[in-house]
């Protein structure tokens, strides 16, 4: 039997193909010269994918929405540079933390290192940050960051998108229209840790999943379990109630095919995002504006 090691090797190789430092996008990755380069090319537009580490099913790595995030914005480099800040965990989990493995921070702390962070990437020469999100339990956290950043002048804007692709269970006449590489195996196969992220994991990290666990947990369809008040009242433990185990849909039905179609779905629209960005001056001068008159209420 010929050894594995090359095959091993070369698949190693593969996620850790060599970047010219004149296209690198990783913070982490660069030197200083290579930095300011970078932020030039960029044109000052950093992002901050945001995603989180929790249970994610009998399928899924913990790590998938943070996974997923990076792995779009990377994508989406490729196609209108910027600058990707490192891997950033700290999110809204407090509502899936009673699951083994989930990393979830006071409340407090959340908004505090958010507050840092996009600071100390307009600190570095970042002058629009965009909050790029993976999960979606970030995107009140993310909104209430946003809006109190108006609160004192900065010499940065900050944006916020979601360009994760839609779970599509159930189905919707929105999510009919996308397509058909795009649809899931079975009506009821996305959810939390379900069949959606878990394809699309197994395009971008095909050694991290497993979709012939997809039946180690009990499956259980999305919106199959229903909160006893009217739609639309918030409650704190909805998510315990709705997702007992924290998977939602099933994920044995996941391809690498789907996953590819979802990826480059999701990328698109980053880019889409990342270049209004860039073109933007609305922003900036609004902010100038609202800071100059808010001392001055009218």
């Amino acid at each position: 039997m010929k050894s594995l090691l090359p095959l091993a090797l070369g698949l190693a190789s593969a996620w850790a193909a060599p970047v010219s430092a004149a296209d690198n996008p990783y913070w982490e990755e660069m030197t200083g010269a290579d930095f300011a380069r970078a932020l030039k090319q960029a044109q000052g537009t950093c992002v901050l994918p945001m995603g989180s580490v929790e249970k994610f099913g009998p399928a899924g790595p913990m790590g998938t929405n943070l996974l997923m995030a990076r792995a779009i914005a990377g994508e989406a480099a490729k196609k209108d540079f910027v600058v990707i800040f490192p891997a950033y965990y700290v999110a809204e989990t407090t509502d899936v933390s009673n699951h083994l493995g989930t990393i979830n921070y006071s409340p407090k702390l959340q908004l505090a290192m958010l507050e840092e962070t996009v600071a100390e990437m307009g600190r570095n020469g970042c002058t629009k940050v965009i909050l790029s999100n993976g999960h979606s339990s970030n995107m009140g956290l993310i909104q209430w960051f946003i809006q109190s950043t108006l609160h004192e002048p900065h010499p940065y804007s900050v944006y916020a998108t979601y360009p994760a692709p839609p779970r599509m269970s159930p189905p919707t006449p929105e999510s009919a229209k996308l397509p058909a590489a795009m649809q899931p195996s079975q009506p009821d196969a996305d959810g939390h840790g379900g069949e959606e992220r878990v394809a699309l994991m197994m395009a971008i990290r095909p050694d991290l999943v497993h979709p012939e666990r997809g039946h180690d947990d009990p499956v259980v369809p999305e919106g199959a379990i229903h909160l006893p008040l009217p739609p639309g009242v918030l409650a704190a433990p909805s998510r315990f109630i709705e997702a007992p185990t924290s998977y939602l849909g099933d994920a044995s039905g996941a391809t690498a095919a789907r996953g590819k179609a979802l990826l480059a779905y999701a990328t698109d629209r980053l880019v889409t995002v990342i270049r209004a960005v860039k073109a933007d001056s609305t922003i900036p001068q609004a902010e100038q504006a609202f800071a100059a008159q808010r001392p001055h209420p009218r």
